[in-house]
């Protein structure tokens, strides 16, 4: 490739020389000695801009890995976090109940001449000691005993859960800090990315946009034949292998600000689901646009938050969710032509403790598929 290169060079430096009107006697062994010294000083500056961009790059997608485990583990105690929370407030609804039951064993003892259960009720430290005491045992021997042996079962699980619930809890601040890191550190690549281009010759960022495209088409075909590859051992329809380019003709990048994305297609999520998309990262409010001529339709719900569903004449459905907002000018069955904004990249739903990114999924016959050799191709 570097030979290819500097070959182009060579000839663009040779074609300029010859279009100045020098004398057939100047051209020496001297001039081309020259030319070649202006090559390869073209080639080493076009080589250590491009080598320190695509460092930037292999950087970047290795801290987007890494964020999405964390992303993964934190999506995975979010959910623990929910169901521990739910079954300490059936616990507690039972405790209640179970409570009831104590209290009118207590006022049956009274009534009855029970004092050395009444006193044990102003002696105990709490509701929770009374509850476990011999004397309410013994007053409920004929009565309500198998109640009574459920609620210390009962409370020990419902301290236990209480105890899990802490350390979840405790846990999901160190992973949202370790996500801020990663975040930081993302943007941070991503700009030195930007910034070595923008500091580059024009004919440094020309090798840069040839090489950078060159390095998208190559990491959407080794994505596809990898799940193309892995569908094929499985014997199962090839979901994973998403669609070649040549099925999207027009496709527009949803982000079309340099968004940073890996293929994370089937990488595990709670309550044992698998992401079914792509998180293209970029700053929050970033505009989202139409990928194709469609049909819009907002929604809104609790795992994705906002979203918006783009329904395209072919019969694919493309959905962006985890919006920050919808656009206040689009009324939901509104057609829309491709470049249209549909959304603004937020983290709402079940994303709220991650970095702003678009969860974006593509459905031909509303089947998910993995959008990421897509996107790679068209997205700069």
């Amino acid at each position: 490739m570097q030979r290819v290169h500097r070959g182009l060079i060579f000839l663009l430096i040779v074609v300029l020389l010859a279009l100045v009107p020098i004398a057939a006697s100047a051209q020496t062994e001297g001039d081309v000695s020259r030319a070649e010294d202006q090559v390869d000083r073209a080639q080493d500056a076009t080589s250590a801009a491009y080598t320190k961009w695509q460092a930037a790059q292999d950087d970047l997608e290795a801290a987007l890995l890494e964020l999405d485990q964390v992303t993964s583990q934190l999506d995975n105690l979010i959910y623990t976090i929910g169901l521990l929370e739910s079954k300490i407030s059936s616990y507690e609804g039972d405790v209640e109940g179970l409570r009831k039951t104590a209290q009118e064993l207590v006022l049956e003892a009274y009534t009855s001449g029970g004092r050395g259960l009444v006193s044990a009720a102003f002696e105990a430290g709490s509701i929770q000691d009374l509850l476990t005491s011999q004397q309410l045992m013994d007053s409920a021997a004929n009565r309500d005993i198998a109640d009574l042996d459920r609620l210390q079962a009962v409370s020990r699980e419902m301290d236990r859960l209480k105890l899990d619930l802490v350390e979840s809890k405790a846990e999901v601040e160190i992973l949202e800090a370790q996500s801020a890191a990663l975040v930081d550190r993302a943007n941070a690549l991503s700009q030195e990315a930007k910034d070595t281009y923008n500091n580059a010759s024009a004919a440094e960022q020309r090798a840069i946009d040839n090489l950078s495209k060159e390095r998208r088409e190559l990491q959407a075909a080794i994505a596809l034949k990898k799940a193309q590859d892995v569908a094929a051992a499985n014997s199962k329809p090839g979901n994973a292998a998403g669609l070649p380019p040549t099925a999207t003709p027009g496709f527009y990048c949803p982000v079309q600000r340099g968004a940073a994305f890996i293929d994370s297609w089937g990488f595990p999520r709670s309550g044992g689901r698998r992401h079914k998309g792509v998180d293209m990262f970029n700053s929050r409010n970033t505009p989202l646009i139409a990928v194709v001529d469609g049909r819009v339709k907002f929604s809104s719900n609790s795992l994705g938050g906002l979203s918006t569903h783009l329904y395209s004449g072919d019969g694919t459905t493309y959905y962006y969710t985890h919006l920050e907002s919808q656009p206040s000018n689009i009324s939901s069955g509104q057609y829309v032509s491709a470049g249209t904004v549909v959304g603004y990249l937020g983290n709402s739903g079940n994303a709220r403790y991650t970095s702003p990114h678009l969860h974006f999924e593509i459905r031909p016959s509303n089947v998910a598929i993995n959008p990421y050799p897509t996107v790679r191709h068209y997205c700069p």
